[in-house]
């Protein structure tokens, strides 16, 4: 019998499987097994699975799920499921900027590959799917998006049967970022972050252009902030003065802008309590009091949820929230000003502050609380410095076989 009862009360069902038709059905192996819960799910499987069988042999099977194009798996499949977060483990749908950068990567990296090609034509042909990565990780730097969503493409077609399983997962792993780890291993350390020196001299600048006229008080303000908290851009973006004790010196982050101005979480949906130096205060005080003066005369009154970083957009928008870009631009116009600066951004920031509070003796862990990482592991990759060892382990063995 083809339909068979397990030990466990589920239905067995066992068909042989002709060579010719297996690549039409996603099949590789001649004997087809599936479990189900009742007799009749199994045989109705049964009866579908031996006409589609008759039909492939007379020539005459149309159903083409087996045979859908990626590009149309993609768009009238998969698609819809994603956005609305089935497509993956994790608790939550994607964001907007998720979405929009998702469909970024599919219309300009993954359909001019795939989209021409079968869904089971692929899952069959492991070396096309190889050649094809390949060569893309030889060009992309971010190719660990495209391995994950190429995996997320087949395992949705498992699930929803258009292939018996997905033969690509150990395939796609061994292919290597290549074009990362080129980059990667061409950066210098002394590349990632800025010494005391270079920091000096963009502190410096600011000042100069602030006394000079050339710089506001409020990206004066956002600057310092930025700096002295080692947090994320979004994160400063998103700061309010409610935010904000300075009386006690007390920042809490606790949200961040995401491209569209949007509120959402940090990153980890962590909230964190930083104690900022008088020099912040004395900053933020000032702007404080300068951007109330400011918002009046809008007859906008700055009260506790008012941002604390705003801007006048260029479609003439007030008070508006200030765009993914703003302090990056803004750090820009100050080099230009100041050539002899060296290259830095928000980022780079970031790893500054990281890096010379380890030369200065700072532990890991203190440095990885400051920069709200959720392990050491990550926070070692902000760190652009050789370990400092006080004392060689030879010369500790050394000095002890004196005592």
């Amino acid at each position: 019998m083809s339909i068979t009862k397990t030990k466990n009360g589920t239905y067995r069902l066992r068909i042989y499987i002709p060579e010719d038709i297996r690549p039409y059905l996603g099949i590789t192996s001649k004997m087809y097994e599936k479990n189900f819960k009742t007799r009749k799910d199994a045989k109705k499987h049964e009866l579908d699975l031996l006409t589609k069988i008759k039909q492939l042999e007379d020539g005459i099977y149309t159903d083409t799920n087996e045979d859908i194009l990626f590009s149309d798996f993609y768009k009238n499949v998969w698609w819809e499921f994603y956005k609305a977060g089935q497509t993956t483990s994790t608790t939550r749908p994607p964001s907007r900027a998720t979405i929009d950068g998702t469909e970024i990567v599919f219309r300009k990296h993954i359909l001019p590959m795939f989209g021409s090609y079968s869904i089971n034509f692929l899952n069959q042909n492991k070396q096309v799917v190889l050649n094809l990565l390949t060569a893309k990780a030889e060009e992309y730097a971010n190719f660990k998006v495209i391995r994950s969503y190429i995996n997320s493409i087949f395992d949705w077609a498992e699930e929803l049967e258009y292939i018996e399983t997905n033969r690509l997962t150990k395939t796609i792993k061994r292919i290597k970022a290549i074009k990362k780890i080129k980059l990667n291993e061409s950066k210098n350390d002394e590349d990632l972050y800025l010494s005391q020196n270079e920091l000096q001299n963009w502190f410096q600048a600011f000042q100069e252009d602030l006394e000079n006229d050339k710089l506001s008080l409020k990206d004066y303000a956002l600057f310092f902030t930025t700096f002295f908290l080692g947090d994320r851009k979004s994160e400063s973006y998103g700061l309010q003065w409610k935010h904000i004790d300075l009386v006690n010196g007390k920042i809490q982050v606790i949200q961040a802008l995401d491209k569209y101005k949007v509120e959402k979480s940090t990153k980890g949906n962590k909230k964190t309590t930083f104690s900022i130096p008088p020099e912040l205060i004395e900053i933020l005080s000032n702007w404080k009091i300068q951007q109330k003066s400011e918002l009046s005369k809008f007859n906008i009154i700055q009260s506790n949820d008012q941002f604390v970083f705003t801007y006048i957009d260029t479609k003439g928008n007030v008070n508006s929230k200030l765009h993914a870009d703003y302090l990056n631009n803004k750090m820009k116009s100050v080099k230009r000003r100041h050539p002899n600066l060296v290259h830095a951004t928000p980022h780079k920031l970031r790893h500054t502050g990281a890096t010379l509070a380890k030369q200065a003796g700072t532990s890991i862990e203190a440095i990885s609380e400051a920069l709200t990482h959720s392990d050491t592991a990550t926070t070692k990759t902000y760190i652009n410095t050789s370990n400092i060892v006080p004392m060689a382990v030879g010369e500790i063995a050394y000095r002890n076989l004196k005592k």
